[in-house]
């Protein structure tokens, strides 16, 4: 049998188990398909010749070789993620500025937790949102006006690096009593005598209308507001429907105000990348904000899955 060593991957993978419960949860943390965890695990394994977790068990529990592996994960690698941070200080130096550009009206539910983490230990970079939502924030990039954009489509633009950050759920949102709401699944024709409400952007950023509605010849009437919760207000007094990311449409949810269905059977996935600009690929804290963005999202929104470039 080849053998195995331990290493920091392994231990990060059993602490996302540990954290989430869940084989397909924690996958989604590192960055893995659940296949791959699973061959992981499998190894580490067979080269120890003990189970660390029993797989039936509901929630998930480790046994004593798992909780050893756990305990070791917790005592190295804060310290290797503060060592590292240090390295990159010394070669980089550990002063900047990182002006942020936003073209999503929902991002800042999980950007301002992300941000605050990463001020924790990045004190001296100047970090802010430029204000308002942009339809061109590569266009804010190339003309210094911004320094990290987060985008929904991947456009091929010279000195601009793309990464991707996560794939997540649009659901259509109703009042309760609304019609629609007796429905599982909405289809295109649902949304032709509706009033379909949205924030004020330009039509090739509306998922919904370029993936669903237009191929299938729909243009319902639209209304348009600048805030979510306005949105929502709407929605729960049958002013119109909405399509909202699911982790948005969350708390609302939660409370009750409106119901949230499934868009075509397959669902209507939407994508969000971050860019920025080439000659900035190799400041140190360029990375890591880009790492603590994906981890804060993975950590806290429900319903994300790994999303390759």
């Amino acid at each position: 049998m080849k053998q195995i060593f331990l290493e920091l991957r392994h231990l990060r993978t059993l602490i996302a188990l540990k954290n989430t419960g869940s084989l397909s949860q924690a996958a989604q943390h590192v960055y893995l398909t659940q296949s791959a965890l699973s061959h992981q695990l499998k190894a580490l394994e067979e080269q120890y010749g003990l189970p660390l977790f029993e797989r039936k068990s509901n929630p998930l529990r480790f046994t004593a070789a798992g909780e050893r592996l756990i305990q070791l994960a917790n005592d190295i690698l804060p310290k290797v993620i503060e060592a590292e941070r240090d390295l990159s200080r010394v070669r980089d130096g550990d002063a900047g500025q990182l002006r942020i550009a936003v073209e999503c009206h929902t991002c800042f539910d999980w950007l301002m937790p992300a941000m605050d983490n990463f001020r924790q230990h990045w004190p001296l970079v100047e970090l802010d949102i430029v204000s308002g939502f942009h339809t061109d924030t590569i266009g804010l990039l190339l003309t210094d006006r911004a320094d990290w954009a987060i985008v929904s489509e991947v456009e091929e633009t010279d000195s601009i690096i793309h990464k991707p950050l996560f794939s997540y759920e649009m659901v259509g949102l109703c009042a309760k009593d609304h019609p629609l709401a007796a429905k599982e699944v909405w289809e295109a024709e649902d949304f032709a005598n509706e009033t379909w409400i949205t924030y004020p952007v330009p039509d090739d950023m509306l998922d919904l209308l370029r993936k669903v509605l237009k191929p299938a010849g729909v243009n319902p009437e639209r209304r348009t507001s600048e805030l979510t919760i306005a949105i929502i207000q709407l929605v729960a007094s049958k002013r119109g429907v909405a399509a909202l990311p699911f982790w948005a449409a969350q708390p609302y949810l939660e409370r009750g105000y409106v119901v949230a269905r499934k868009i075509t059977h397959k669902g209507l996935q939407s994508n969000l990348y971050c860019a920025f600009r080439e000659e900035d690929a190799q400041r140190a804290y360029m990375d890591d904000f880009y790492e603590t963005v994906k981890s804060q999202s993975f950590s806290t929104l429900p319903g994300l899955s790994v999303l390759e470039l």
